[in-house]
């Protein structure tokens, strides 16, 4: 309550507002309180063990469960998913916005002095994998799932990192998912790429991580 001093204590037998000390957390539930439990419909626990992403080029460093069980998936003949740590799709993309384009693109795209700033599908890629593939600044590359491929231009930067795991090194694929086939200026779509798969409380589309393979050229 914004009338409560930090140092109120509640006494022995207080109810309600009354019994919530001043410095307790608020996060509009009826008790005034912060949950980690909800009373029904969680499907995972409130704080999970260390989970590797449905599609991973590793294996889970610390448990031997590899993804988590409770993962929504969807087995179908064109949402196949690539197995962990397979050496067909090395590589981790990540996906983002810019932010010279609205959410998905699909109002901005439409704008002529967005489209400027942000005229075409990128992947950026770092220095050594693009020496490893034989690939330059704003050369065509294709990237290929178990779902489909897309081709797009390469920008080259340090700004993508290499992570190091077990003696190998992990080379992350970054693209933004703004065009499509409509608009001012259009592109490969990124989401083709994504394996369709559900978070298992809030049903949040796994996006952020998944593998894939970089090829130079239009493949």
């Amino acid at each position: 309550m914004p009338t409560k001093r930090p140092d109120y204590r509640p006494e022995s037998g207080d109810e309600g507002m009354d019994a919530i000390p001043g410095n307790g957390p608020f996060i509009m539930q009826g008790d005034g309180k912060g949950w980690l439990f909800a009373p029904v419909g969680l499907v995972d626990g409130p704080l999970p063990l260390h989970y590797e992403a449905l599609e991973s080029p590793v294996h889970n460093p610390m448990y031997q469960q590899q993804y988590d069980p409770a993962v929504r998936k969807f087995d179908r003949p064109d949402n196949p998913y690539n197995k962990p740590q397979d050496p067909k799709y090395p590589y981790v993309v990540t996906t983002y916005r810019l932010t010279e384009h609205h959410t998905s693109g699909a109002m901005s795209r439409w704008i002529p002095w967005l489209s400027e700033l942000q005229p075409e599908l990128f992947a950026e890629i770092n220095p050594e994998l693009a020496e490893e593939k034989g690939v330059s600044n704003t050369d065509w590359i294709t990237i290929a799932t178990s779902r489909g491929k897309i081709h797009c231009k390469a920008l080259v930067t340090d700004r993508i990192p290499i992570y190091k795991h077990d003696g190998q090194n992990i080379h992350t694929i970054g693209l933004p998912y703004h065009w499509g086939p409509n608009g001012l200026v259009k592109g490969d779509i990124v989401n083709n790429l994504m394996p369709v798969s559900l978070e298992a409380n809030v049903a949040m589309h796994e996006a952020k991580a998944f593998t894939a393979n970089l090829e130079k050229g239009r493949v």
